[in-house]
């Protein structure tokens, strides 16, 4: 499919690209997106288990809640023993809050209960976050975080649910050292594992590669855009509605259907 962008934008989105690294979250999506042997590799490391084997995964997962806030994994994979993931890279450091983490793992367990199903059936669940920064603040490469029993010395809980930080500061002499230097490296030619070299060079060097990165990338452009314009449309209507503007006006003004214009006013306590 030919891109919609002219050669200008598109040269713009080439040097965007060339600086991109696996731990920027749009670069990642498209340099994992159903690449199972990346992926293994991935956890293989972060896991000591050069054994492991992924079934099946998906990049950039919707998980639905119909009670609060649904969440957009980066990754969920499961591996050959019915362990189930959910890998998140980030760069900000609240993007990696334990909150997030816990919230995380909660939406992995409503992903595995069916009606009448037998707790004990729950599978063994991990959360991992690569982050930029050492979010943990111990100065350690891998953070382990499990339930423990206060008054039994910290005997782990055993609900085979696991939060692992990884700290992307540390790029020593390591698999994992090496791991994070890649995740941070901007030149597929300076990266430590062939598998991850080959596919961050696809992205920005391969014609039909960049031409993936440019539709990607112009499609994030247009969504950005859209929804500033909604947002700035939606400061718009609350404003009128502090003045007590009548809902037809506003409705005419913002072309905003009047019916969701009471909706607003409704969710904003503004309304008259």
């Amino acid at each position: 499919m030919p891109l919609s962008i002219t050669p200008e934008e598109r040269q713009k989105y080439i040097e965007q690209i060339q600086d991109f690294r696996l731990i920027d979250d749009t670069f990642f999506h498209a340099c994992f997106h159903n690449d199972k042997r990346c992926m293994e590799l991935v956890i293989r490391i972060i896991l000591d288990k050069p054994k492991l084997k992924i079934l099946r995964m998906h990049t950039q997962e919707e998980i639905p809640n119909l009670y609060g806030r649904s969440v957009r994994f980066d990754v969920f994979a499961q591996d050959a023993d019915g362990t189930e993931y959910n890998i998140e890279v980030q760069r900000n450091d609240d993007g990696a809050d334990p909150h997030r983490a816990r919230y995380n793992a909660s939406l992995l367990d409503t992903m595995n209960v069916p009606s009448g199903a037998d707790w004990k059936q729950l599978p063994r669940t991990i959360v991992i976050f690569i982050t930029e920064n050492d979010v943990i603040g111990g100065g350690l490469p891998l953070y382990h975080i499990h339930r423990t029993i206060d008054e039994l010395d910290g005997k782990q809980f055993g609900d085979d649910a696991e939060i692992i930080y990884v700290n992307g500061k540390i790029k020593n002499e390591t698999m994992l050292g090496w791991l994070m230097h890649d995740f941070f490296c901007r030149n597929p030619v300076e990266m430590h594992y062939k598998l991850l070299a080959e596919r961050a060079n696809f992205f920005k060097s391969n014609e039909h590669g960049v031409n993936n990165m440019c539709r990607i990338m112009e499609k994030i452009e247009k969504e950005g855009f859209a929804k500033g314009v909604a947002e700035t449309t939606l400061k718009i209507i609350r404003n009128q509605l502090k003045r007590h503007i009548p809902y037809e006006e506003i409705s005419e003004v913002t072309e905003t259907p009047i019916d969701e214009v009471i909706r607003i006013a409704k969710e904003s306590n503004l309304a008259y």
